[in-house]
């Protein structure tokens, strides 16, 4: 799978998201935001902001594997 085709994938996944999700993304992975900080600017738990990384990086993984990129 080429560089681009793998960002459009995850660009169309990002684009799915709540924008609560959404947030947590951009402020973890852009951002470079502690997960500590990111609870506290945007007013949920740590362990919330926790679960809902993993459970964008699933979904991400997932919409991954179906365009062909393999993992293993």
């Amino acid at each position: 799978m080429e560089e681009k085709e793998r960002d459009n994938i995850i660009q169309n996944t990002l684009q799915t998201l709540t924008l609560l999700d959404y947030k947590v993304f951009i402020m973890f992975y852009y951002n470079s935001k502690k997960i500590k900080d990111i609870a506290k600017e945007l007013h949920i738990s740590e362990s919330q902001v926790k679960v809902t990384l993993h459970r964008i990086r699933k979904k991400i993984r997932k919409n991954l594997k179906k365009g062909g990129y393999d993992f293993e």
